[in-house]
């Protein structure tokens, strides 16, 4: 193998976050699930049928409303970069914020490395804006922000399969 065409061919870890953009929905079904747990299931039934039924749609509709985003880690020097152009906060004695003590102000380095690290679905500008700005929640927002850190700073290792390793191998004759 040459080593020279691996390295040529390398590519950086991505990741991808599944975000469900119809919350609203979720609120109905945990109440139909509550209600499920407590009532018998002859006596659901109504004008969209049995409770499961109405579950079953909600759900398709949440899964309607969710994109899958893929991030990509930057290269090390586009990483590097990145954190330099968002040096920590200091207070007036001149000591960092705990908020900032991993070397870079969190308050707009975080956004800025979702965005570096976004790969998809293509959106205008203003369209991603609009989502990471508006539309998700703190938690969604740090799932992401989670992700872009870890395919930079993660452990990269190959995967292991305790089921593939368990697997009896055969050789080609034998």
């Amino acid at each position: 193998m040459n080593i020279a065409e691996v390295i040529r061919r390398a590519k950086r870890p991505e990741r991808t976050v599944d975000l469900c953009l119809a919350l609203d929905l979720v609120v109905e079904w945990e109440k139909l699930d509550r209600q499920r747990a407590v009532t018998p299931s002859d006596s659901l039934a109504g004008s969209d049928g049995t409770i499961e039924q109405r579950m079953e749609q909600l759900r398709a509709e949440m899964l309607e409303s969710t994109i899958e985003v893929r991030l990509r880690a930057l290269s090390r020097l586009a990483y590097d970069e990145l954190t330099g152009a968002h040096p920590a906060r200091r207070d007036e004695a001149g000591d960092v914020l705990p908020a900032d003590v991993a070397g870079f102000n969190t308050a707009t380095f975080r956004p800025a490395l979702v965005r570096a690290c976004w790969v998809g679905p293509t959106l205008e500008p203003d369209v991603l804006t609009l989502l990471l700005d508006e539309q998700l929640t703190s938690r969604q927002f740090e799932e992401l922000y989670g992700t872009a850190l870890l395919v930079n700073r993660g452990k990269v290792d190959i995967p292991f399969s305790l089921a593939a390793s368990t697997t009896p191998r055969t050789s080609g004759g034998e």
